[in-house]
């Protein structure tokens, strides 16, 4: 009887302690420091650069060219002013003034030609370079021979003033110190009836190749 009283306390003492020890809360497990790094950790994109779709490098928003192929064929002098807008697009105009206006034939002694011009296919590098179209009109001062069937010739010639609208299709090509080369052919049409009175024709030609300098 004595050991049964004596083990009844020990055992209340043994489950007591047991409770307590279930009713501790579990401690959270405690990150180690590998794990936080790999949080951490930056994730590197790779960009591959695409030239076709980036601002071009600026060299310039102006433009002046002349026209080396008048100067040996017509003769005469032609340049250009040309306003960059943005990548693909211009606007600006030419001035052509003949060196030899006794050409017999129709010959354009003087031309305003004002022109907008859109760029295509090749944008990147400088801008405003490559394949284009342009839209122009003309101004013209056109020297008109008559022909005399008496002198079975051309007789003296008067002046005419002529309008005409046209297109010219080209491409650029700009170095990165600026300088500009490019070649075009177009046409252009008369709007008036003077291609009835002497020589003057319905339609006039360009063609040639310029060279120029940005700035």
């Amino acid at each position: 009887m004595k050991r049964l009283l004596f083990f009844i306390p020990i055992f209340f003492m043994l489950a007591a302690v047991n409770a307590q020890e279930e009713e501790v809360p579990a401690v959270s497990e405690v990150p180690s420091i590998s794990e936080d790094k790999e949080e951490e950790k930056v994730i590197k994109v790779e960009i591959v650069k695409n030239s076709s779709f980036e601002s071009p490098e600026v060299l310039g928003e102006r433009e002046i060219k002349l026209v080396v192929t008048d100067i040996i064929f017509v003769p005469g002098l032609h340049g250009y002013y040309e306003k960059i807008v943005d990548e693909n697009s211009s606007f600006g105009f030419g001035v052509l003034t003949a060196l030899d206006d006794s050409v017999v034939g129709v010959n354009r002694r003087f031309a305003f030609s004002p022109f907008y011009r859109m760029y295509f296919l090749n944008r990147q590098d400088f801008g405003a370079q490559g394949s284009f179209i342009e839209l122009f009109s003309s101004f013209a001062s056109v020297r008109n021979f008559e022909f005399d069937d008496l002198l079975n010739g051309y007789s003296d010639s008067s002046t005419v003033f002529r309008f005409s609208l046209g297109a010219t299709l080209g491409k650029k090509w700009v170095t990165r110190n600026g300088y500009t080369y490019e070649t075009f052919v177009g046409a252009g049409r008369y709007l008036d009836n003077k291609d009835e009175i002497g020589d003057n024709p319905q339609t006039h030609i360009k063609l040639g190749l310029s060279i120029g300098k940005r700035f």
